[in-house]
C-alpha cells in the first residue's frame, strides 16, 4: 500500500431529508456514529491523513470525532453548502503533494478495506488519472446513473433528479468513491460550473476529465449494501439490519453460536473470542470482553467486563465494570456490581449480590447473600442468607475473610471486620468483632420451648 495517501471525507451535509437536525453523519448503527464506522475502516488504509470537510452544525462533528482520538485527522469548513464539489475545494489546501487522494462520503458506514486497497491498486497499476466505483444495485433509484460511450469508457455521471426516462433504465449507479492524482484534482476542480440549483456537483469532474482525454478507470462493487445511502428512516433501519448481519457472519466463522440474533445487542466495542455460545435477550457492551469457550444462557446483561474461559453465565445475571475468571458459574439471577474481581472456579448462584469485593479462587456463595467491599481468600464457602454489613449509615468498612473459612447460613459480618484463615460461623451467628484463625464463632441464646402453647386469636373488626 502507498504511503502518499490522502483522504477527503465530505462531512458537511445534514439530514435534511430525514427531517433531523443535526449533522447526518452523526446518526448512529448500533450505537456507533456513521462517521466513526467510516473512519474506522480508512485507517486501515494507514493514510497520512484524512481531511474532515465539516459545515452544518460543525462542533458536532468534531466532537464525535476527536473522541476517537486518531492523530492523522485535520478538519476544513465549508462555510456554505453549494454542494460536494465546493466541498472539496478548500480541503485541497491540507493535502500533501504528489499524493494519491481518495474522496468519499462520511456515511460509507459499510465500506471494506478490500475494496479500498483494491481500488488504489486499480489506479496505480493501470496509471489512473480518476477512478471511481460503480455498482449494480437491484434498485437503482436515488443513485446517479454511469454514461458510457460505445467503447465501454465512462464519460459522465447523470445525477437522479436529471435523469431522462432512458437514464433512468440504466442499472450502473455511481458508488461515491473517487481516487484522484492530486496535481489533477486541483487544477480541475476549478473547472466544475455551478448548477441551476446554485451548487457544485463533484461528479461533474467525470465530464471534464473525460473532455480532457484523462484516464478514467472504474472498479466495480458487487456487495450492493457496501455504499448503501442512508437517506430515510427506512434506510437507517436497513443499516441496523445490514450492520448486524456482518456481525453475525463474522460470529459464524469464530464459531460463536447465537441462539436468537434478533434479540441479542452487542456493541462492536466487544471482543468476542472463539467457540462461545449466546442465548437470547442478551445485551453485551462498552468495552467488555469474552473470552473463548463461554456459556451465555439468556436473558443477561454485561457492560464493561471481561468474563474469562470456560464461564457459565446462567439467566437472568447483571454484570457491570468488573473481571469475572475462567471456569466460573454464575447464576441464574446475580448481580455483579462495578469493581469486583472474580478469580477462577467461582460459583456465584441465585440471588447473591456482589458489590466491589474480591473473591480468590474455589469459593462459592451459592444462594441468598450480599457481600460488599470485601477481600475473600480461596476456598471460601459462604451460607445462605449471609451478609457482609458494610454499611453503618455513614461509612463503608472493609470484610476481610481468610482463605478456606466456612460461613455458616445466615450470618451476619458487621464491618469493619477480619475473620482468619480456616474460621467457622455457626448459622445464625452475628459476628461484630474479628474471629481468629481456625476458630468457631457462634451466638447463641438457649432455645426455650414452651409446651401446650396458643397464639392469640385475631379479634374480629
Amino acid at each position: 500500500m502507498p504511503n502518499n495517501i490522502n483522504i477527503i471525507v465530505l462531512c458537511a451535509g445534514k439530514s435534511s431529508r430525514m427531517g433531523l437536525n443535526i449533522p447526518k453523519v452523526t446518526l448512529t448503527i448500533n450505537g456507533v456514529s456513521l462517521i466513526e464506522n467510516t473512519l474506522k475502516n480508512l485507517q486501515k488504509l494507514n493514510p497520512e491523513k484524512i481531511i474532515l470537510v465539516v459545515g452544518f452544525k460543525k462542533n458536532l462533528v468534531i466532537e464525535e470525532v476527536k473522541k476517537l482520538k486518531y492523530k492523522n485527522i485535520e478538519f476544513i469548513e465549508q462555510k456554505k453548502l453549494l454542494g460536494t464539489g465546493d466541498a472539496v475545494k478548500p480541503a485541497i489546501s491540507k493535502l500533501n503533494k504528489k499524493s494519491q487522494v481518495i474522496v468519499l462520503n462520511g456515511d460509507t458506514p459499510f465500506i471494506e478495506y478490500k475494496t479500498l486497497r483494491n481500488a488504489i491498486k486499480k489506479f496505480i497499476n493501470n496509471k489512473g488519472d480518476f477512478l471511481l466505483t460503480t455498482s449494480k444495485p437491484l434498485n437503482p433509484s436515488g443513485y446517479g446513473r454511469i454514461i458510457r460511450n460505445s467503447k465501454g469508457n465512462i464519460v459522465q455521471i447523470i445525477e437522479e433528479k436529471n435523469c431522462s426516462i432512458e437514464d433512468k433504465k440504466i442499472n450502473e449507479v455511481n458508488s461515491g468513491l473517487y481516487i484522484f492524482k492530486k496535481e489533477l484534482l486541483q487544477s480541475y476542480i476549478k473547472k466544475v460550473k455551478k448548477n441551476i440549483k446554485g451548487e457544485y456537483y463533484l461528479t461533474d469532474l467525470v465530464e471534464i476529465f473525460s473532455k480532457n482525454k484523462k484516464n478514467i478507470i472504474s472498479i466495480s462493487s458487487k456487495n450492493n449494501n457496501e455504499f448503501f445511502n442512508i437517506n430515510s428512516f427506512d434506510d437507517l433501519v436497513r443499516a441496523h439490519h445490514i450492520d448486524n448481519n456482518i456481525f453475525f457472519a463474522n460470529c459464524i466463522r469464530n464459531n460463536i453460536k447465537i441462539s436468537d440474533p434478533s434479540s441479542v445487542n452487542i456493541s462492536k466495542s466487544v471482543k468476542l473470542g472463539r467457540n462461545i455460545t449466546i442465548g437470547p435477550n442478551v445485551y453485551i457492551q462498552g468495552d467488555s470482553i469474552i473470552s473463548e469457550d463461554v456459556n451465555i444462557l439468556g436473558n443477561c446483561y454485561i457492560e464493561n467486563s471481561l468474563v474469562g474461559k470456560k464461564t457459565l453465565i446462567k439467566p437472568f445475571v447483571n454484570i457491570l465494570d468488573s473481571k469475572i475468571g475462567s471456569n466460573c458459574q454464575i447464576g441464574p439471577f446475580s448481580n455483579i456490581r462495578p469493581d469486583t474481581h472474580l478469580y477462577d472456579n467461582i460459583k456465584i448462584g441465585n440471588f447473591v449480590e456482589i458489590k466491589k469485593s474480591k473473591i480468590r479462587n474455589n469459593s462459592k456463595i451459592p444462594h441468598l447473600s450480599y457481600v460488599g467491599d470485601t477481600e475473600m481468600g480461596s476456598g471460601v464457602n459462604i451460607g445462605a442468607g449471609s451478609i457482609t454489613c458494610n454499611y453503618d449509615g455513614f461509612d463503608k468498612h472493609k470484610t476481610l475473610i481468610g482463605d478456606n473459612v466456612f460461613i455458616g447460613s445466615d450470618t451476619m459480618m458487621i464491618a469493619p471486620i477480619k475473620i482468619g484463615k480456616g474460621a467457622t460461623t455457626g448459622a445464625g451467628t452475628i459476628l461484630s468483632g474479628n474471629l481468629d484463625d481456625n476458630s468457631l464463632g457462634i451466638t447463641r441464646i438457649k432455645e426455650k420451648n414452651i409446651p401446650n402453647w396458643k397464639r392469640k386469636p385475631k379479634l374480629k373488626k
